[in-house]
This record gives structure tokens, C-alpha cells and sequence, in this order.
């Protein structure tokens, strides 16, 4: 099977960058053709390369023509729609704000996978794609990376703020001052302090408790650490038993950072610390999200979506004016001041109506 991923980046190690990695690294491993298009083609693209994948930044680069298209990002996605007029594509969308995630619709595109409920939403609401064309993947955890640790403290003494956006001005501020006035070193991982990090397995292990948000969290809590979830939205809760699969609904994610950071608000979350609860939860995460399942998962979409292209079934209906309003909005709200894109976008609305 001959398969293209698109991303709008290859370079920093954040969200879909180090979703496309793992992901092609994988299908590359288990002896899938794999390329890989991006627009910027940094350090990421690469590592790709070294292990003889394909990344490029034109579609005439590519090696081989696909069979299947696993599409991220509207911009790419367009680009692909273009190049390869009779080719599947199967969109996954990650970001419920992100405008390079705002979803395009075509009848090329048979389905679109949320990584969570929230994305789901954006599907369903603001890209108004039929139900029947959607579903659910959520996000892994690659078990054989992420160790389980064998001893669970019964008190917490070292904590890590994982996190590309935490900074020494910001919320981390609030992490800091709750984990000494509670005695806890707190050591930081992230871009944002740089502090980043390509190989976190190494480390996550000798923290009792983190403070991360999406697949942070869910690395994190494979190795047996307590998590409370936050990030520069706010503040969630420290994930438990009876609380965790309704957070994987929502990847653990922005949706369930409902809180305003406070120092109080924190040491009440690191309070309620419980080893046997870290142990269940890394036991529970391992098996639910584990990538091996995952990816099956998913290689069991690309050849369901291909068998069923092939038979001619289809997607929704193409919508030409609206797949060119959100190429040209991504575009202008790259170069253009908030104020300007807001104005455009009401301008376009009521041309859009008339």
C-alpha cells in the first residue's frame, strides 16, 4: 500500500509533528511505502529522512503515486485535492481552533477522524460534515517507549512541568509557587523554557507527579506518574479512576481545562496524589491507548476506505466556493493582523449570503 501523510510542518517536536513521526516511522517499519508532504521541512522531516522515508515540499517529488492520502491541515489537504484527482483521502483533524484545521469539505475526503470529542465538534458544527462521515481515533501512547515504572512513591517529592508552552513569566509561575510552598522540586520540559527534549521516555519515569495537557499527559501517565492536567488554558483536575475516561474523551485536552490557574486551586489537585491511582491509571492508558492498537486501527481504516472508494462510494458533495474561503482565510490569517482577518471573514460571510 502506497501511502502520503500531509502536515503543514515537519520541524519543531509539538501536536502532529510528532504524530506524523511516530505514525510514518511505524508504517515505514511495518513495510508500507510512506511519504510524507509539508510545507516546511525542518528537523523532524529530516529524521524522517535518515530512515529513508520520503518528505518533500513539492507533490512532484513524490516517488510513487498514493493509494490512500492520510491528510492533516486544510492547506495541504487542498494541495493534495489538486494534484491527484482520483485518490481517497482520509482527513484527521487535531486542533478545535487552530485555523489550519478549520475542515474543508469534497467528496474525495470519505472520512474525517477526530482525535477527540471536542475535534468531533468542530467537525460536526463548524465544518457541518454529516455524522455518517465521521468517527473517532484517539490519540497512543507507544508502550514500548514508554516504560511502566516498577515502584510507586506513596508521596510525591519530584514534580515536572511537560509542556512546549509553559515560560518562566506564565502559568508556570503558579506551578512553581504551589510545588514549593507544598516542598516538591519541580523541573520543566518544553520549548517554551528551552528545556525540549526528543526522547522524554527517558525522564518521565523519575517524576512522581506532572503537570500536562493531550498527549503529554497521556505519555506521562503510561509511566505510572500522577497528572494534573494544565497548560496555558487553565487548569484541570488530577485525572483518577473515576474521572479518566471521561478526559480521554476530550484527549485529556483543552476542553477539560476549565479552571483559572491559582495557587490554592493546585495544592487542593496535588493533594489528592494516590500511588495505587497512578498505578491503575498507567495500567489503564496502556491498554486503551496503546499504539499497536492504534495503528491497527488505523492501517484497517486506510484499506476499509480504499476498498470502498473502489466501489465508488464517495464523500460529501464538493463545495468549491467554501474549499477556496478557507484556502484564502488560512492564507490571509497567516499575514494579516487579527483585526483585519476578523473583518475579512464578515466581509466574506456576507458576500457568501447575497
Amino acid at each position: 500500500m502506497n501511502i502520503l501523510i500531509t502536515n503543514i510542518e515537519l520541524n519543531r517536536r509539538s501536536g502532529t509533528v510528532v504524530y506524523v513521526y511516530e505514525l510514518a516511522s511505524a508504517l515505514n517499519a511495518n513495510g508500507y511505502n510512506v511519504e510524507v508532504y509539508t510545507h516546511v521541512a525542518g528537523e523532524t522531516a529530516q529524521e524522517l529522512i535518515r530512515q529513508g522515508i520520503n518528505v518533500v515540499t513539492k507533490l512532484n517529488q513524490l516517488k510513487f503515486v498514493p493509494d490512500i492520502v492520510h491528510a492533516h491541515h486544510n492547506l495541504t489537504t487542498i494541495d493534495v485535492l489538486r494534484r491527484f484527482k482520483d485518490i481517497p483521502i482520509v482527513y484527521f483533524l487535531h486542533d478545535r481552533t487552530s485555523f489550519y484545521d478549520i475542515p474543508i469539505r469534497h467528496s474525495r475526503i470519505l472520512k474525517y477522524i477526530a482525535v477527540d470529542y471536542n475535534c468531533l465538534d468542530r467537525l460536526h458544527i463548524e465544518g457541518r460534515i454529516p455524522e455518517e462521515y465521521t468517527a473517532v481515533i484517539y490519540n497512543w501512547v507507544n508502550v514500548d517507549r514508554f516504560r511502566l515504572r516498577s515502584e510507586f512513591a506513596e508521596k510525591p517529592s519530584r514534580a515536572l512541568v511537560f509542556s512546549n508552552y509553559a515560560k518562566k513569566n506564565n502559568h508556570y509561575k503558579v506551578i512553581a509557587e504551589a510545588c514549593a510552598s507544598y516542598g516538591l522540586q519541580l523541573d520543566v520540559i518544553g520549548e517554551g523554557t528551552g528545556s525540549a527534549v526528543k526522547n522524554p521516555e527517558d525522564f518521565l519515569a523519575q517524576y512522581d507527579l506532572v503537570f500536562a495537557k493531550a498527549k503529554a499527559a497521556i505519555e506521562a501517565l503510561s509511566t505510572g506518574a500522577a497528572v494534573v492536567l494544565c497548560d496555558f488554558r487553565g487548569l484541570g483536575e488530577m485525572v483518577n479512576p473515576e474521572n479518566r475516561s471521561y478526559l480521554r474523551k476530550f484527549n485529556f485536552g483543552m476542553k477539560t481545562l476549565t479552571r483559572p490557574f491559582d495557587a490554592a486551586l493546585m495544592i487542593a489537585e496535588i493533594d489528592k496524589y494516590n500511588a495505587l491511582h497512578n498505578q491503575g491509571n498507567a495500567i489503564w492508558i496502556r491498554e486503551k491507548s496503546s499504539f499497536t492498537r492504534v495503528l491497527a486501527e488505523i492501517t484497517q481504516l486506510y484499506e476499509q476506505t480504499i476498498r470502498n472508494y473502489e466501489k465508488g462510494e464517495r464523500g460529501i458533495r464538493d463545495n468549491r466556493l467554501h474549499t477556496l474561503w478557507v484556502r484564502c482565510f488560512v492564507k490571509t490569517r497567516i499575514s494579516l493582523p487579527v483585526r483585519a482577518i476578523l473583518k475579512l471573514v464578515r466581509i466574506t460571510k456576507e458576500m457568501l449570503q447575497r
